[in-house]
């Protein structure tokens, strides 16, 4: 196979799922819809994190909240989240690792003619594939876990490069990995990105959700004044 007709194809596909990404961005800010992608590698602590996060940010007022869960199978994650109160539509993805737009416009369109003020993807668990496709989120955020080790900056860096925050998971574990050098991922990741916003998080202890919860909500204000 021609590998120049092979790039073109991909070029194809990447500029059709960017077009409908943008599109579907204005659409949900004109409903007043914040839409915030999490992505993370598996076990990170993706679901963890959003059920405190989400109950943060109810404490404010946050009420209207709905989660589309991503995964390669099975709904466990999607019914955590529903048990705990909150809408959420399982997208499961047939074994493709990352989120395309279709996805996407499929799974909101299973909550019908609902509006929230803040609507989650929880991505699949992957650190490479996700980083190149845009989901059309306002936001998209990184989770990367203390058992994981700080050094997944150094392996996946187009990941780091293409959020807006590394939210620090399990910070509670950091007494039991004295490896993890949290200086060195902050270096290094804004090396990659000088703009990063890095909160470092324990879902178990409360530590940092508040921080980051007024941070998430100060990007939806910013976001909403454009329309």
């Amino acid at each position: 196979m021609d590998k120049h007709r092979t790039l073109e194809v991909k070029r194809d596909v990447m500029a059709a799922n960017d077009a409908a990404a943008d599109a579907f961005r204005a659409e949900e800010r004109a409903k007043g819809e914040f839409f915030i992608d999490v992505m993370a590698s598996p076990g990170a602590g993706k679901t963890t994190l959003l059920l405190a996060l989400i109950e943060e940010l109810r404490s404010r007022d946050a009420d209207k909240v709905g989660v589309i869960e991503a995964d390669l199978e099975s709904d466990v994650d999607a019914m955590k989240i529903k048990e705990a109160g909150v809408d959420s539509v399982e997208l499961n993805t047939r074994g493709v690792c990352h989120v395309e737009m279709g996805m996407v416009k499929s799974a909101r369109s299973a909550f019908g003619d609902a509006v929230f003020d803040w609507m989650f993807l929880e991505n699949i668990g992957n650190l490479v594939c996700p980083a190149d496709f845009d989901t059309g989120a306002h936001c998209r955020i990184m989770l990367l876990s203390v058992p994981e080790g700080w050094d997944k900056v150094m392996k996946y860096p187009p990941m780091f490069a293409a959020v807006e925050a590394l939210v620090v998971t399990k910070s509670d574990y950091l007494s039991l990995n004295p490896d993890f050098d949290m200086n060195r991922l902050h270096e290094q990741a804004r090396i990659l990105n000088p703009h990063l916003k890095v909160f470092v998080t324990s879902a178990r202890t409360g530590d940092g959700i508040a921080e980051f919860a007024e941070w998430i909500r100060a990007r939806r204000n910013e976001e909403m004044a454009i329309r």
